[in-house]
Order: structure tokens, then C-alpha cells, then sequence
């Protein structure tokens, strides 16, 4: 067992097991800072997690890492917007009042990928969630036990819900 793997899985953010028809959905999440610690840690989890073992599908993720510069106000890498009020600032002749000015920290280096264990697309609604948010270095992973009813479309949202419980709960997303 690898001492850094060992550290990523102490801190797991979990989210409350979503029951839908028998089948249940459940995400975690972690920091990541090497894509080359996947494989460890979804092996350790499930090793380490009997329930897991038992899934249909163990581990639908997503993972983006990225070099953040050190003067972002996130400390999990998350690029909130920065907003500036200027007031009476005028453009071109013309007075447009409270005008708002985003600086953005972009990030260096991005690497980014995803995985469905089996559930068509699942990997990259995950993937997506993570862009649309801008968080970095994380990896969230959700686990499906299936309970024999097919349910459509609505899979993906438990999915998505249960990625973005377990996100908050870590502090990626407000």
C-alpha cells in the first residue's frame, strides 16, 4: 500500500446513499494531484470497501488536475471569479453605472479524463460537472448498485446529484 494513497483515501467526502428503485447511487470525492494515482486508489477503495466490491458499477469518474497559482483564493483549486466594481466608469462616451470587471487565475497544464465502468456517459456528465464548475486537482468517483429496474434518463441525475453532494461537502463547491 502506498503511503500517499493511504492520505488521499482518509479524506474522502462522501455523499448519502440516493435510493431509486432498488438501485443505489453514491458519490465520493478527494483531492488529486497525480492522474497516475487513479488506478491506486480506485483499487484501494475497492479492496478496502466491501460494499463497493459488490457494485455493478464500482467507479463511474472524473478527474482534472492542473498546475493553480499559488495566489488564487481557493485552497482546493477551485478559479472563483474575482469581481471589481467600478462606479460611474465610462466607455467609450457612454456612462454605463455599476460596470463589473471578472479577472480569472487560469490555471497551467491541464490534464482531464473520465471513465463510465459500464454506464454509458456517466464518466463524462461527471467530466462536464467538474468544467462548468472550474475545480482542479479532484477526482469524484460514483458508485452504482444496481437494483434490477432499468431507469432511464433519471440515472444520470442521481449520478449528477449525488457528484454534486459529495463536491460540497468537500468544499468544492459552495
Amino acid at each position: 500500500m502506498s503511503k500517499n494513497v493511504g492520505k488521499l483515501l482518509k479524506v474522502w467526502n462522501e455523499s448519502e446513499v440516493l435510493v431509486d428503485r432498488k438501485s443505489k447511487f453514491q458519490a465520493r470525492c478527494c483531492t488529486l494531484k497525480n492522474q497516475k494515482d487513479i488506478s491506486s486508489v480506485l483499487e484501494e477503495l475497492v479492496q478496502n470497501n466491501k460494499s463497493v466490491s459488490k457494485a455493478s458499477h464500482m467507479h463511474m469518474y472524473a478527474w482534472r488536475t492542473a498546475e493553480v497559482p499559488s495566489d488564487s483564493n481557493s485552497q482546493h483549486g477551485n478559479q472563483d471569479q474575482k469581481k471589481k466594481s467600478g462606479k460611474n466608469h465610462k466607455n467609450n462616451n457612454n456612462n454605463h453605472g455599476n460596470k463589473t470587471t471578472k479577472i480569472t487565475v487560469q490555471p497551467k497544464n491541464v490534464e482531464q479524463g473520465c471513465a463510465d465502468c459500464g454506464e454509458a456517459a456517466a464518466g463524462q456528465r461527471l467530466l462536464t460537472l467538474l468544467e462548468r464548475a472550474n475545480i482542479f486537482n479532484i477526482l469524484v468517483i460514483v458508485t452504482r448498485w444496481y437494483g434490477g429496474t432499468p431507469l432511464g434518463s433519471s440515472r444520470f441525475r442521481h449520478i449528477s446529484t449525488c457528484a454534486v453532494e459529495s463536491l460540497k461537502k468537500g468544499g468544492f463547491l459552495p
